[in-house]
């Protein structure tokens, strides 16, 4: 196990180190944090109710933490590969969620939300590499319990959820923000504490570098190199494979294509053979073949802007329809729960009939690049259903003499919706990438995910901004998101401007989607 040592920084002991008895210490945390998340899915209640925000600055700041939660996972993916061990990320920045849990409603929001950000963010994209290190993919035994670990895994995210929705959503309406605070803190802590435990028995990967160097050098080198003239007789120096000191050709060997032929230039051969003076062929096709899926990764992008207003603006705006279940009180917020268990059923059959299906009866390159497309497009879709549904009951809500008469289970089909364009989409998307990508670049798909999602939540801030300027008459706060009431908003017209625009964005996505494909 080349690369893989334990906490003293000594080869690992494959009966001592690693393997499910290291995976156990990691399931408390998993569940923490997904519990916690609770407190991110109503921040835009805690902002009107103890900060006395308007919905549009309350969802702009709420965008804000969002997005930058993502968009900081990339860097903590980064600093992991290329600086310290997963395990120390873990150590050293959950503790940045409990202090901030526990002092929250002291801090200034903006410094808040940025703490909570970074601790979220790092531990979101090491804790599954962290997890996937205590297994050896090249074992046939220890590759079924690393499986077996992603499905333990999913487990334990969505017991973590139905947690939050049962247990830390009622404390916050009935208790108060103050307690459920100290309880989003008390579950970060125990997790942390718990995974501290078990350094002993865990399996760390070396820092190796990042895959985003590799790529910052072909065009580092080809900018170097742009006045040459790119010819057979000076690509790639056949000594350089021959002696073996090209690390790629081990790995996976990439033919030169005739597409983007200005990288070429950065395989020339000019007798250095610095990173940054040299790139292989297969170092560029790398980049090529990102290049190539940048259509898609954008189209995504713009699909995916409904996706925080479905946290942002339908809970907190079934908050003002009638909330009792047979005579007792239910937290809009509990609904996820429905789509908790949803997404978990989805994920079961997809895993266990779709993809065994598809396996056995289609071919390589549909079951490759063809399926993860359609199960993200029909993800897409449910994101459109999603947005006409929003605003058909927002319009419904404004024509009611009394929205006490209105039950919010109205909402439902929109959580259901919301639900499953998450899961197909996310999962369709995440397949696709890690299937394109070239073997040294894999581990980009889940960067490029947290790209696409943090972006569209980084947009959608933007795009509450402009719609407040441009539907405000004069100099009062009159826009379709002003003011500081739900039942005064304009969100049906909201609603039905995202399904305008997702409809827009889901065929800007299929038409790159069939360029790729016959390609």
């Amino acid at each position: 196990m080349e690369g893989i040592v334990n906490w003293r920084g000594n080869p690992v002991d494959p009966k001592k180190h690693g393997g499910v008895r290291a995976t156990l210490f990691l399931y408390t945390l998993v569940v923490a944090r997904s519990s916690i998340n609770a407190a991110n899915i109503n921040l835009i209640s805690l902002f009107r109710s103890t900060h006395n925000m308007s919905i549009a600055r309350s969802v702009i700041l709420v965008t804000n933490f969002g997005g930058a939660t993502w968009m900081l996972s990339i860097l903590g993916a980064f600093i992991a590969d290329s600086y310290i061990q997963c395990f120390k990320v873990i150590l050293f920045f959950g503790p940045f969620e409990i202090l901030i849990f526990e002092w929250m409603e002291n801090f200034p929001a903006y410094l808040g939300l940025f703490i909570i950000a970074l601790g979220e963010g790092f531990m979101r994209t090491v804790m599954p590499g962290f997890g996937g290190e205590q297994f050896n993919s090249d074992d046939p035994s220890e590759s079924e319990l690393k499986i077996r670990f992603s499905d333990f895994t999913s487990t334990a995210t969505s017991f973590g959820a139905f947690l939050r929705l049962v247990l830390v959503v009622w404390v916050q309406i009935f208790k108060g923000w103050d307690l459920e605070l100290v309880v989003c803190a008390l579950f970060i802590l125990a997790g942390v504490l718990e995974a501290a435990i078990g350094f002993p028995v865990y399996r760390n990967k070396k820092p190796f570098g990042s895959p985003l160097t590799r790529i910052v050098q072909v065009f580092v080198v080809a900018l170097k190199k742009r006045k040459f003239h790119v010819s057979p007789e000076n690509l790639e120096d056949p000594q350089i494979i021959k002696d073996g000191t090209d690390d790629i050709t081990s790995l996976e060997v990439l033919p030169r294509t005739k597409d983007l032929r200005f990288l070429d230039k950065a395989s020339m051969y000019t007798g250095d053979t610095d990173a940054w003076s040299y790139c292989s062929i297969s170092q560029v096709e790398e980049v090529k073949i990102l290049i190539k899926l940048l259509p898609i990764f954008i189209s995504s992008i713009f699909c995916y802007l409904p996706y925080s207003f479905f946290f942002t603006l339908t809970s907190p705006a079934a908050s003002t329809m009638n909330t009792k279940v047979m005579g007792v009180r239910i937290a809009p917020a509990s609904l996820y729960a429905v789509v908790v268990v949803l997404q978990f059923i989805v994920l079961v059959m997809y895993n266990s009939i779709i993809i065994p299906v598809m396996q056995r009866y289609t071919s390589i390159r549909y079951y490759n690049r063809t399926l993860p497309l359609v199960c993200a497009g029909i993800g897409f879709v449910f994101a459109m259903l999603g947005t006409c549904v929003a605003a058909l009951v927002e319009r419904k809500k404004r024509m009611a003499d009394d929205l006490k008469d209105l039950s919010f289970l109205w909402s439902l089909p929109q959580f259901i919706c919301f639900g499953l364009m998450e899961v197909l989409s996310f999962v369709g998307l995440m397949e696709f990438f890690n299937n394109q990508l070239p073997v040294q670049l894999k581990a980009l798909s889940s960067s490029m995910m947290f790209c696409i999602v943090g972006t569209a939540i980084w947009l959608d801030g933007a795009l509450v901004s402009v719609i407040g300027r441009v539907t405000r008459r004069g100099d009062k706060e009159n826009g379709w998101l002003d003011g500081m009431k739900f039942e005064s908003a304009r969100i049906d017209l909201f609603f039905g401007f995202l399904t305008v625009v997702e409809f827009l964005s889901f065929f800007i996505f299929l038409f790159c989607a069939r360029r790729y494909l016959i390609s």
